[in-house]
């Protein structure tokens, strides 16, 4: 299932695919119609997104291997770019016996075997017993996040960093596509107000498209032009105060005012979907981000009816997202 590529980002597709009982793995490509696979951007045009990339985990360089990963689903996807080339491991352990499936059962006889682990993408009858999720990361970037999901259900969001490392960094970030179609655009333009404060610095994210810019205004004003595809963007700005002041955003979507003492860990989230999902968010990061790797356990509470599709999706602090093929964890 492609969900990411030069045309933007469509998590969409693989939450109906779920929806509908498929056990698919997760692509990304270019798509970029300008014959550079793999170094696909965009300039001012339709595309809204730097073209994806697809890590395939292999054992050796060749068509065979190849092909056998796209059939067991052993890959990943990343919306690309130089951030779009981060390592990500993630494995299923079990406290009793399954059996593991690369072709998927459901869809005629299948040959399986006794297992009591399995990676992404793998297919495992687990008829009992409790079952551990655990990842290990090096991104090609800061860590900004990393969201867990049993199918369409979010479990657990987890950040790298702890609350006292928060600083003096304010995050702005939106999200979002108009509708399922080719011409999906949502305009972000807008402005940002800082009162009784001033910006230090200030740095844009996903600003892709050589006419959208992000421009200081005065010591505490930005202005900008911008648009996502399903992807996201967005910016970072470094206040002298931490705490003091009220930040004042206004998009054609979202208008709202925030006082900093009220930015922290936790989103603050100012949602106008229409069909699909179309909100802007905003957080606290430290000053200096220094996680660039990470690791993880959890234990994974399974639904007795049903796939258990447990996948995860990186954020890095670029603004480079990458999702997992899940493991298909069935009783």
């Amino acid at each position: 299932m492609e969900i990411h590529s030069s045309w933007g980002t469509f998590e969409w597709l693989v939450q109906d695919a779920l929806e509908m009982g498929y056990r698919c793995g997760i692509v990304s490509n270019s798509d970029g119609h300008k014959g550079r696979p793999g170094a696909s951007y965009p300039g001012a045009s339709l595309f809204g997104a730097v073209g994806g990339l697809t890590c395939f985990l292999m054992p050796e360089l060749s068509r065979k291997a190849m092909l056998d990963c796209i059939r067991k689903r052993h890959h990943y996807g990343t919306t690309g770019g130089h951030g779009g080339r981060m390592i990500i491991d993630v494995q299923a352990s079990f406290d009793k016996e399954g059996t593991l499936y690369h072709d998927d059962p459901n869809l005629g006889p299948a040959e399986g075997a006794v297992t009591q682990s399995a990676i992404m993408g793998d297919i495992v009858h687990f008829p009992e017993g409790g079952a551990k999720f655990s990842a290990d990361i090096i991104g090609a970037a800061p860590i900004e996040r990393i969201d867990i999901f049993n199918g369409l259900d979010h479990i657990e969001t987890i950040r790298p960093y702890k609350k006292e490392e928060l600083g003096n960094r304010i995050r702005v970030v939106w999200e979002g596509a108009e509708y399922r179609g080719r011409f999906r655009q949502v305009i972000w333009d807008g402005s940002a107000q800082l009162s009784d404060n001033k910006i230090v610095d200030a740095s844009p994210i996903n600003f892709f498209n050589r006419d959208k810019t992000l421009d200081r205004v005065g010591d505490s004003g930005l202005a900008w032009r911008a648009l996502t595809t399903g992807n996201i963007g967005g910016f970072d700005i470094w206040v002298e105060d931490p705490y003091g002041g009220t930040l004042k955003l206004e998009t054609p979507l979202v208008k709202c005012g925030v006082p900093l003492e009220d930015i922290s860990y936790e989103d603050e989230v100012f949602d106008n979907s229409g069909v699909l999902p179309r909100f802007l968010k905003i957080f606290r990061l430290p000053t200096e981000n220094t996680h660039q790797a990470f690791s993880f356990e959890r234990a994974i509470e399974l639904k007795n009816q049903g796939d258990n599709a447990i996948y995860i999706r990186l954020t890095q602090e670029d603004g480079t997202l990458a999702w997992t093929s899940p493991i298909y964890i069935y009783r």
